[in-house]
């Protein structure tokens, strides 16, 4: 027994050890790799029931045990003619060796165990049981830009995290998780797991978004396992030479119960197509006041008068049930510093909107509205951009013999403030000057062939062209012309044919059965017997486009009298402006955050985007000559240029649904309402004060020894 203490001392250090380690795992941030590579090889983990620094206090209180031990009283040693007290001197220096005072001290050793106990306590060690032998819950957390609202501080997407951590607390062992972020869209940010702590990672790694509020994807991506639409069991059971239109079920599919807790203020339409299922909703609506505390701009619009100015109307809304008034400020934006402003005044009634217009005698640079002074608990919508289009003409090149119906709408002054035209004869296709060098060197962005075009494939434009009469090389027709065609269909949701009227009664006299269209060719005019009189025929990145009759023919007489009526000069016009690349100047569409953007390089050159924030991306159109940009996430302002042309948008919230705070208790899912109800609350975990309570004990019992020793 001479070494039973310390070798008991010895083991209580060793033991202690691994709980060190777990906390300096934890101090550095390593405890989700330490948990992941514990329960790949134990089925444990751990979660921390303090704080990190309490943890480390804790772990001092073996230490400090050990040092107060050491620190025992010392008596004064006195010379006394008697032998009385010699034994207890001989215990006072036993006592001042090193490992000889473990002798006889139990309590301290007693003391240290506790100690130890109570510091694994803390860590919180876990056995994981069987995944999917519990309960199914889905944690579905509204990031919409709503959810940056500071009605319910700090905001309702960090209360929407809050109570969601409380669930997962609230679960046990057994049961399995999901957390599903959305706002337009929806993202999986946890598939199904029973790890709790992965779980709460993934909810606090929910970041607000300015996207609109929609239900619909997170409900889809929720019902993917709970309401499944095929079985794998069935297919397999299916024979294989199964009678067409005679298959039936052979193993039913099997649902699978889940809770769904959704997280949000409501603000989205009704999601009348879906059924719940085997989903069971539980919605959870923020505190929030009963009347929106908002005022925010819901549109904004621009329009150009002939003399180049440009009108800008931003129409703001009052949703409080008060009065308000604020400064409405329109800013010219160089980069990020304005260079001109404008300002006015806005009074709005309760629960009133306005309109409010700005006109602008330079408007190249982008604009900015921004409401001061509306001090409200939703900011996102209280500031708008709008990009001006930069103005830019089409650049035609017309090759053919004369042609008087053409030639009065390219030189009529509609057409000249849209195009910059060249008009040359059919014999100019075989010259490098005029023709060859400025179409491969993409000089022309239209090019019209009436009744003539190039010899060869490799001598098309690079550009879009327009075939009246003629067709592309390696494109085929009949040797017999279609006589006395009857027009009987049109594609009036084409940028070409749109807005044309009255095309059944155009006579014509004589056309071209286009044969072997390639795959692709977009069929926009068509006679029956399945002609095609107006073909899209792709050249990527252009489009090459065949009318299968000629205005006017080979001696001069005219082949229809589809001039004569209104809809033959829109025709030309729309062709103009769609594939001449036409910008009036007039301000941009506006774009909402994660819409998707179509930028296109005439040249195919490789596009360079800079979003709000100043970062850069490049895109390689390729060959079609536009590329699709679908980073809008950020609300502001974006410039994208391949070098020689320079293009911008603006990415705006404008949302009349979204700027409405007001609370809505309940939410429309097929043809249930779920209400607002009572947040589930975590279980009280008591343990913590059985752990401070042993501790006081501990501390008495050291007081009281002390004492006895004194």
């Amino acid at each position: 027994m001479r070494f039973a203490f310390p070798v008991a001392v010895a083991a209580l250090v060793i033991v202690s050890i691994p709980a060190v380690g777990v906390l300096a795992a934890d101090a550095f941030g390593y405890g989700p790799d330490l948990n992941a590579w514990l329960e790949d090889r134990g089925g444990l983990s751990h979660h921390l029931a303090v704080s990190l620094p309490a943890a480390f206090v804790l772990l001092a209180v073996p230490v400090a045990l050990i040092i107060l031990h050491l620190l025992r009283l010392r008596r004064t040693p006195l010379i006394v003619s008697s032998t009385l007290f010699w034994r207890a001197s001989m215990d006072d220096l036993h006592a001042n060796a090193l490992f000889r005072w473990l002798q006889r001290n139990v309590p301290l050793l007693l003391q240290l165990l506790a100690a130890f106990l109570f510091l694994y306590g803390i860590l919180g060690p876990r056995l994981h049981s069987v995944a999917g032998s519990g309960r199914h819950y889905i944690l579905v957390i509204d990031n919409s830009a709503s959810m940056s609202a500071s009605d319910v501080p700090p905001t309702r997407l960090d209360w929407a995290k809050v109570e969601a951590l409380k669930q997962i607390d609230a679960a046990s062992e057994s049961d399995v998780g999901m957390v599903i972020a959305f706002n337009r869209t929806a993202e999986i940010r946890q598939s199904y797991t029973a790890d709790r702590e992965l779980l709460r990672v993934a909810v606090r790694g929910v970041k607000q978004s300015a996207g609109q509020t929609r239900l619909d994807e997170a409900l889809r991506l929720a019902a993917g396992l709970a309401n499944p639409t095929n079985s794998t069991e069935n297919e397999a059971s299916r024979p294989p030479n199964a009678e067409p239109g005679k298959e039936r079920t052979y193993v039913p599919t099997e649902g699978m119960s889940a809770e769904v807790h959704l997280y949000s203020d409501g603000g989205f339409p009704a999601v009348t197509d879906f059924a719940l299922a085997n989903l069971a909703l539980e919605y959870h609506s923020p505190p929030v006041r009963a009347k929106s505390d908002n005022i925010g701009v819901v549109r904004l619009d621009a329009t150009r008068d002939e003399a180049g100015q440009l009108s800008v109307t931003a129409g703001i809304r009052n949703y409080r049930d008060s009065r308000a008034e604020l400064t409405a400020r329109l800013d010219a934006l160089d980069g990020s510093r304005a260079v001109k402003s404008y300002t006015k005044l806005v009074k709005l009634e309760r629960n009133d909107s306005s309109d409010v217009e700005f006109t602008i005698t330079d408007p190249e640079l982008p604009l900015r509205v921004t409401l001061e002074g509306a001090s409200d608990s939703f900011p996102l919508d209280d500031v708008a951009w709008i990009v001006p289009a930069v103005a830019r003409k089409a650049r035609v090149a017309a090759f053919g013999p004369r042609n008087s119906i053409l030639d009065a709408f390219l030189g009529s002054s509609e057409t000249r403030k849209i195009a910059d035209v060249t008009r040359l004869a059919a014999a100019d296709l075989t010259d490098a000057a005029k023709y060859l060098d400025p179409a491969r060197n993409g000089k022309f962005d239209l090019v019209i062939f009436d009744r003539c075009a190039p010899a060869t494939a490799a001598e098309l434009p690079r550009a879009n062209t327009l075939f009246i009469g003629s067709r592309p090389p390696g494109l085929s027709v009949d040797a017999a012309p279609v006589k006395n065609p009857r027009i009987v269909g049109w594609a009036g949701g084409h940028p070409v044919t749109r807005g044309l009227r009255d095309l059944y009664t155009v006579p014509i006299a004589e056309a071209s059965r286009l044969t072997a269209l390639p795959p692709g060719v977009e069929r926009l005019i068509e006679s029956d017997g399945n002609v095609v009189l107006l073909a899209g025929v792709p050249r990527p990145p252009f489009t090459d486009l065949v009318l299968a009759f000629p205005i006017l023919d080979d001696a001069g007489k005219w082949n229809t009298l589809w001039p004569l009526e209104p809809s033959f000069v829109l025709f030309l016009r729309n062709v103009t402006r769609t594939y001449g690349n036409v910008r009036d100047g007039i301000a941009t569409e506006i774009t909402r955050p994660g819409d998707t953007i179509t930028l296109r390089s005439p040249a195919g050159k490789k596009i360079t985007v800079t979003p709000p924030d100043g970062r850069t991306e490049t895109l390689d159109p390729g060959d079609r000559g536009e590329v699709a940009f679908a980073d809008t996430l950020e609300l502001g302002t974006y410039t994208a240029t391949d070098g020689t042309e320079r293009m911008g948008f603006a990415v705006n919230l404008l949302d009349a649904e979204e700027s409405d705070l007001s609370p809505h208790p309940t939410v429309s899912v097929g043809n249930q309402t779920a209400a607002s109800g009572e947040v589930r609350r975590p279980a009280r975990e008591l343990w913590k004060w059985v752990v401070l309570a042993a501790l006081l004990v501990l501390l008495t019992e050291w007081w009281v020894y002390a004492s006895r020793v004194r």
